[in-house]
């Protein structure tokens, strides 16, 4: 089970009261923390002492990593340790991903928190740039190819969006369905 949250959520008591429950019942639960360094608008090092999140773990014992969330391979290797270690039932993991956001927290944020200098150093370590340049680098598909695949992808995502649009609401009978997938955990009962 992977599990997302913000830095501002890492403030929360919940968050701890999971990670609790979670290592004591070796939950396989990858706790995800995208740190983009503002919780809404209010940057961390005003809202704690503690800046690196994943030190939050080891009041719970629980295994964390730090990783650059700016660089795919970096995280991808990361997720992939968490998984591993979920899936031979050693229990959860909490991994932080040191982030960035360009845009504000919602259309109604001026962003006065930080400046455009800021904003434009990030864009510099932009993950899908970095993506495109090894796959340019190494000769996996030429940017003839990648554009080709933005417009199947594009065209795919336009169809969806009319079909949702286009089409009626479901019966409120739906609302529980496929929620859950039965894979025999041991600790689910009926």
């Amino acid at each position: 089970v992977l599990t997302f949250f913000g830095d501002g959520a890492a403030r929360q008591g919940m968050l701890h009261e999971s990670f609790n429950l979670a290592m004591l019942w070796k939950l396989p639960v990858i706790f995800i923390c995208e740190n983009n360094n503002y919780a809404m608008g209010t940057s961390i090092e005003r809202t704690s002492n503690v800046r690196d999140i994943y030190k939050l773990a080891d009041a719970y014992e629980m295994p964390a990593d730090q990783v650059d969330g700016m660089h795919p391979e970096a995280v991808h290797e990361a997720v992939e340790r968490a998984v591993r270690r979920a899936r031979q039932g050693d229990g959860p993991t909490l991994i932080e991903m040191k982030t960035y956001r360009y845009k504000g927290h919602s259309i109604s944020d001026p962003q006065k928190y930080r400046s455009k200098d800021e904003v434009e150093e990030y864009k510099g370590k932009d993950p899908i740039q970095l993506v495109l340049n090894t796959i340019y680098e190494n000769s996996f598909a030429t940017e003839a190819e990648i554009a080709a695949i933005d417009a199947r992808i594009n065209k795919v995502v336009e169809d969806s969006v009319t079909f949702a649009e286009e089409s009626p609401w479901p019966d409120d009978s739906e609302v529980l369905k496929d929620v859950y997938i039965d894979q025999n955990y041991p600790f689910i009962v009926d």
